[in-house]
């Protein structure tokens, strides 16, 4: 039975983990820790949350002090992805659907700008 450690950093503003995606394999436990981000809230798509134990009813508060772990109950497919925020009442993108024995730890992107060159045109 594997064991994996996720670790979550915070990049201005944005929750890091530490990997992309970790194998879901009935018996397999995961652990999620913070370092140094203050406040993180795990997010779990609804399949991701049935093959989960114990099974996370809602936000989940992850801390610095202590891993929060879970153990895979299954390695059927489903659509597992799991949104990390640093608030339990964040509004969260939309889970992925596509299918897979994969749990896809997802960045949320939405209020990212990324500034490119700064380009000026002049008038005649």
């Amino acid at each position: 039975m594997a064991h994996t450690e996720i670790f979550l950093s915070n990049d201005a503003g944005t929750l890091v983990p530490s990997l992309p995606s970790v194998s879901v394999s009935s018996g397999d436990t995961i652990a999620f820790s913070v370092t140094g981000t203050g406040p993180a809230y795990a997010f779990f798509s609804p399949d991701a949350a049935a093959v989960l134990s114990p099974s996370p009813a809602g936000p989940v508060a992850l801390s610095a002090s202590a891993p929060t772990v879970f153990t895979f109950t299954s390695s059927a497919e489903g659509a597992y992805s799991a949104y990390f925020e640093t608030t339990a009442t964040a509004e969260i993108p939309e889970f992925p659907i596509a299918k897979s024995t994969v749990l896809l730890l997802e960045i949320d992107t939405n209020g990212i700008v990324f500034s490119g060159p700064d380009v000026h045109t002049k008038g005649g």
